[in-house]
């Protein structure tokens, strides 16, 4: 699988290190960068192939492009892609970009030879794998609460756990500030005690089929110790809370299960791997590249690179949908009114089932 790797940072860098960790899955073939000293950089650095032209970088036979660059740099990159029928891996930075400009991305797309898959990666996680493998277990699923993902990503969260292929929906949000201990950031634990504002986004997805998603993510929950992040998956038939399972049995008595991490290392000197997670005696989730350190993140964007090589994925469509309900809870937030969504250019690719399980 031969990729070309477009941008550089903190999220290009987890594509180089699982590339790097998989040769016998990825090879790079080149790195592309945005000035000729961070190419000599970067070459240096990581002793790889890389470039600064992205037309002599396509000239290379290669099976993959994967663009991880930020959004102001996202749709011109990608649109010239798709003119050249490439296959793709994106980011999901399409929230900073208009409706029009979400509705002209998609018309250029529908009318090319290109693939786009998009590195919405949580639902690959292995948690969040091994709720949907359970999910039968609790009948027919009435509502959703992310509480652990922001924008897109929990939108994306909600739509896949209530199987939504695009239908309009009314989004009802708040936005409110508060005052919090900062306790880090991204690899930095800060112990000074500074206090900064925070801002915590609440919102309800009433789906026109009865369904209804909540949404609740504060700015500082992905870096801070003193804010959790949660889940939940209400049925029919019984619940998912965190790690927490209750269900009926056939004999309609309340059983409580929990699900279960396999872990390997920590407590000894084999390497730190998650090996599966489990619930009861089922294993819900084997980590296809254990005994590998990979974090869960790690373990989410190597399958779905692996699935883009392989031509498919999360389709372009899905991270759209996902971008414009955000657009719209943030606009019901500053408008201080609830919102109704309305289909979209792409709304006629939804053909379930469109998300992998």
């Amino acid at each position: 699988m031969r990729i070309l790797l477009i941008g550089y940072g903190w999220r290009s860098l987890f594509f180089f290190r699982i590339i790097k960790a998989l040769p016998d899955r990825f090879t790079l073939v080149k790195w592309v960068l945005r000035t000729p000293q961070r190419a000599e950089e970067v070459r240096r650095l990581h002793q790889v192939e890389t470039s600064c032209d992205v037309a002599e970088a396509l000239s290379c036979p290669h099976d993959l492009v994967i663009l991880s660059v930020p959004s102001s740099s996202m749709e011109s990159l990608l649109l010239l892609l798709i003119k050249h029928g490439e296959t793709v891996l994106c980011e999901t930075g399409f929230t900073a970009l208009s409706l029009e400009k979400l509705n002209a991305l998609y018309h250029a797309y529908a009318a090319s030879t290109s693939k786009v898959f998009v590195a919405e990666q949580y639902y690959r996680y292995p948690y969040y794998h091994s709720c949907r493998a359970i999910q039968p277990l609790l009948g027919p699923v009435t509502e959703v609460r992310v509480a652990s993902l922001h924008d897109h990503h929990g939108t994306s969260l909600i739509r896949h756990f209530l199987s939504e292929q695009g239908e309009p929906c009314t989004i009802s949000a708040v936005c409110r500030s508060s005052w919090i201990v900062k306790t880090g950031a991204r690899d930095t634990v800060v112990c000074s005690g500074e206090r900064i504002q925070t801002k915590r986004t609440v919102a309800v997805f009433a789906f026109a089929d009865g369904r209804t998603g909540y949404f609740d993510f504060a700015d500082v929950q992905y870096h801070s110790c003193i804010r959790s992040s949660h889940f939940s998956l209400f049925a029919e038939r019984g619940e998912i809370v965190d790690n927490e399972v209750r269900y009926l049995n056939d004999d309609n008595e309340g059983i409580v299960q929990t699900i279960q991490r396999i872990e390997d290392g920590g407590s000894n000197n084999n390497p730190r791997s998650l090996r599966a997670v489990t619930f009861g005696d089922a294993y819900h989730f084997r980590n296809p590249y254990w005994p590998l350190g990979f974090n869960d993140d790690e373990i989410a964007i190597a399958l779905c690179m692996e699935d883009a090589c392989r031509g498919k994925g999360y389709p372009l469509h899905e991270a759209l949908q996902d971008s414009y309900l955000a657009q719209c809870m943030h606009t019901s937030c500053s408008e201080g009114r609830a919102i109704e969504t309305q289909p979209q250019s792409w709304s006629k690719a939804f053909s379930p089932p469109s998300l992998p399980c």
